[in-house]
């Protein structure tokens, strides 16, 4: 699933990952309890990404 929210909430910076998640965990898309993996791009081509349980 990618969330493509940037229409409504515009570029967020390093708060766009959470208010990808929270829009998806919203539209009741997500299941609870799943892994998901959170992937960011930033500024000077910085970037990370992570594992984690969904709430």
């Amino acid at each position: 699933m990618i969330a493509k929210d940037i229409v409504r909430a515009g570029y967020t910076s390093e708060a766009s990952v959470r208010l990808a998640m929270e829009s998806l965990l919203a539209q009741g898309t997500l299941p609870s309890g799943a892994p998901a993996l959170l992937v960011g791009f930033g500024a000077g081509l910085t970037h990370a990404a992570q594992i984690v349980t969904l709430p």
